[in-house]
């Protein structure tokens, strides 16, 4: 009960940093073939991670273009890190604060880097992977659909039909391969 008090102050707290933010019309057409800069944040669970690394794979050969920054919370690789520019940024405990968000280090880790698109793969919303997303700058910021997802998201997917997380994925990277 304490940890989703501060988690919930953490939102509050993102909310309020963000709260000046505003979002300008742009062409969503080829956001994300059209990107050079990717940052992916993976699932925090292992076997999420790997199942949406597996389906992003086929989908990531078609753009050698990109250069993938991969964040990562598990040690083991993924199909998805082996990707000759690829940069992968793990995330230890240490690098969340008490209220669930990244701590300064983490950020400036990924700050280091411009990126057009982030993508955060985390089925059930996860706030420091989101808030990630959002403090990166990219001009698209894609997500899943949840409650709280307006405030890091602006395009956001609603693949959550009942299915396995395996089918979940296929469908979100078939959906990326319209863009």
């Amino acid at each position: 009960m304490f940890e989703s008090t501060l988690g919930w102050m953490g939102l509050q707290f993102a909310r309020f940093q963000f709260r000046n933010d505003i979002e300008r019309v742009q062409d969503l057409t080829k956001f994300f073939s059209g990107a050079r800069n990717v940052l992916i944040t993976l699932p925090v669970g292992y076997e999420e991670a790997i199942i949406a690394s597996n389906a992003l794979r086929e989908f990531r050969n078609r753009l050698n273009h990109l250069h993938l920054t991969v964040v990562s919370s598990g040690t083991r690789a993924t199909s998805l890190i082996d990707y000759q520019r690829c940069e992968v940024i793990r995330i230890d405990p240490l690098d969340i604060n008490k209220f669930s968000l990244p701590t300064r280090s983490l950020l400036q880790r990924i700050e280091s880097r411009e990126y057009d698109t982030a993508v955060d793969l985390n089925l059930d919303f996860v706030l420091y992977t989101a808030y990630i997303c959002k403090a990166s700058g990219a001009k698209v910021r894609v997500g899943f659909t949840h409650p709280a997802s307006d405030v890091f998201f602006n395009v956001q997917v609603n693949l959550k039909t009942p299915g396995t997380p395996q089918a979940i994925y296929n469908q979100f990277a078939a959906c990326l391969a319209m863009f």
